[in-house]
């Protein structure tokens, strides 16, 4: 199911699409700026060149200026046209960032949608498999050329459960899930997969399946087939650009599911985590204050990385410090060493090899000193663990 580590990973993921996409632009619109007073050899003397670059540089840290809160000394030197250039550009950075923002955020907090319905599409899948098994089983009675067993998969009873499951249909409706549009592409599944598997050849062959033997093979459906085949899962890759992540809470849910599942009552539907709202909440206000306080950050960092140059560290790094900055002084019930011993996990898994030891050292630095001076602070549950 989906826990903590995961949401903090995706807002990662999403926050490194910010941080790239927001130095890319501007850079783009710095340049687009600087550009308006180069010097143009038919209109300009080319010996004035010097004052001309001059003027460039002051236009570029006048913009960049524009990103700190720090007092700045070249503004006497531009003209009051050039302050409103250096300001209209700042401004169309700022529209334009606020839309990709918007849209990122977008794109992360749809992830519960999409998670849901890679969930409601996987449990619905037996039932087009049985279907493809049923189109086969009728093909062979109608033709005297002998094939692979067929018929006890579209007569399982555990599928037809499935199938006519009140819980499961009505969500599937709710959420515009099925497999209705790609029928043909299921069978074909059934053809390249389970009509040479050699357990459902098998099953297929069994005379009279007992109950335990037709919910083994649900669980061999679920286990060895749709999870575990290569066919199957370029499809789901395909649909879905982070289901090497995602395939893990999906499966956890599904066989969760599945351990609960009794013909007599109808299916338990398994919630993405315990508290679904709460977790979503949480990533939502972490990727937006990580975000607003992204210079207040970035200073409290640069001021205590001694003989270490903030823009030589390595862009995942930087987020990760971040963002775990941002988790101890946003929330004051998530103990200090739960959040650090998190965001260390995270650069194992997702930075360089000597990330874990920098990251390690670097928070736990700024943990005691941000405590120190009242920076951060913790209560109730945050309170544990923090000596």
């Amino acid at each position: 199911m989906l826990n903590r580590r995961v949401l903090r990973v995706k807002a990662m993921q999403s926050l490194y699409s910010y941080f790239l996409l927001k130095s890319s632009l501007c850079d783009l619109i710095e340049k687009e700026l600087v550009a308006k007073y180069a010097l143009n050899p038919s209109l300009h003397d080319f010996a004035d060149r010097g004052l001309f670059e001059t003027k460039q540089n002051l236009i570029k840290i006048c913009f960049r200026n524009k990103f700190t809160d720090e007092p700045l000394q070249v503004l006497e030197a531009l003209g009051k046209e050039e302050l409103q250039e250096v300001e209209n550009s700042y401004l169309n950075y700022q529209k334009l960032m606020n839309a990709e923002i918007k849209s990122i955020k977008n794109t992360m907090m749809s992830e519960r949608s999409r998670l849901q319905k890679s969930y409601l599409k996987i449990l619905l899948l037996p039932i087009s498999l049985a279907y493809g098994d049923k189109q086969d089983l009728g093909r062979i009675k109608s033709s005297s050329v002998e094939s692979s067993p067929s018929g006890n998969l579209s007569q399982n009873r555990f599928i037809l459960n499935l199938k006519e499951d009140p819980n499961l249909c009505e969500l599937a409706k709710k959420r515009e899930v099925d497999w209705e549009a790609e029928s043909s592409v299921v069978i074909q599944w059934y053809k390249d997969v389970l009509s040479v598997d050699e357990f459902i050849i098998n099953y297929q062959r069994l005379k009279d399946p007992s109950k335990e033997q037709e919910f083994e093979c649900v669980q061999y459906l679920y286990k060895k087939i749709i999870f575990k085949s290569e066919i199957i899962g370029d499809y789901f890759d395909q649909h879905d650009l982070r289901w090497s992540e995602n395939k893990s809470i999906i499966r956890s849910m599904v066989l969760k599911t599945l351990k609960n599942f009794h013909i007599e009552n109808p299916l338990e539907l398994q919630p993405l985590s315990y508290n679904e709202d709460d977790d979503f909440k949480y990533v939502d206000l972490l990727f937006s204050k990580t975000i607003s306080r992204e210079y207040e950050l970035e200073t409290i960092i640069s001021k205590r990385v001694k003989n270490w140059d903030i823009s030589r560290m390595a862009l995942t790094d930087l987020v990760i410090l971040k963002m775990a900055l941002a988790e101890m002084m946003t929330f004051p019930s998530i103990p200090i060493k739960v959040t650090i011993n998190e965001y260390i996990e995270i650069s194992k898994n997702y930075s360089t090899p000597r990330s874990k030891q920098f990251v390690n050292g670097i928070l736990d630095v700024l943990a005691n000193e941000l405590s120190s001076e009242g920076i951060i602070k913790k209560s109730g549950r945050g309170l544990i663990d923090n000596k």
